[in-house]
């Protein structure tokens, strides 16, 4: 029955760790790792914004905290907190300790990169993926141009863009179904159409720059 137990929570875990793009080992986490875990956290339990009380925090700094030092931070949910980190610890234990790459992925990089450059103000899905496009160094993979000048791209990995998007947003749960369904919304706004040869995932800029 244990073992059951276990394999829920492990599957619960890869799910988590592969949406937030998140080692499986807490140890691992940098601060801003700590944040993804965090905030999907709160949409998995529906809690209040909590992420902010525990601003520059590491996992390893997590890992060493006590459930009292927990509830200094949230009175409210700082056990329970403590709890689901204690379930996830135990339920990764079997696997070995984790490489110093897994710390800084790939993903986490272009997250900080985004987060940078819209600083405390709102952003715009249209503005968001104009950006990505711009820097094609960070982001050719996910999201290209194939006609700068007509305004033509292609999104190359939905779930890519979609995941960056969710946690610009903070909204772990995002998808792609939510994402296109955004951008179908700036059709009648007359932000962005789909070009006159239709293709799955290109889009088209009505007034590119």
């Amino acid at each position: 029955m244990q073992t059951l137990v276990v394999g829920e929570v492990l599957k619960d875990v890869d799910t988590a760790c592969k949406l937030l793009n998140i080692s499986q080992d807490p140890m691992c986490w940098s601060w801003l790792q700590v944040q993804k875990w965090l905030l999907w956290t709160e949409h998995m339990y529906h809690l209040p914004r909590v992420s902010a009380l525990f601003q520059g925090l590491s996992g390893r700094d997590l890992c060493f905290m006590s459930e009292t030092q927990f509830r200094q931070h949230s009175a409210q949910f700082g056990d329970m907190l403590y709890a689901h980190l204690d379930i996830w610890r135990s339920a990764v234990a079997m696997k070995g300790p984790c490489t110093p790459e897994d710390s800084t992925s790939a993903v986490e990089s272009s997250y900080a990169d985004v987060m940078t450059t819209y600083p405390n103000q709102p952003i715009h899905l249209w503005q968001f993926l104009r950006e990505l496009l711009l820097r094609p160094h960070n982001y050719s993979r996910c999201i290209r141009w194939l006609n700068k000048e007509k305004g033509i791209f292609k999104i190359e990995d939905s779930a890519h863009v979609a995941r960056l998007w969710g946690m610009r947003k903070n909204r772990p749960a995002m998808n792609y179904d939510k994402l296109s369904r955004s951008i179908r919304q700036y059709y009648k706004k007359g932000i962005i159409r789909k070009p006159d040869v239709s293709r799955r995932l290109v889009y088209q800029f009505v007034n590119p720059v």
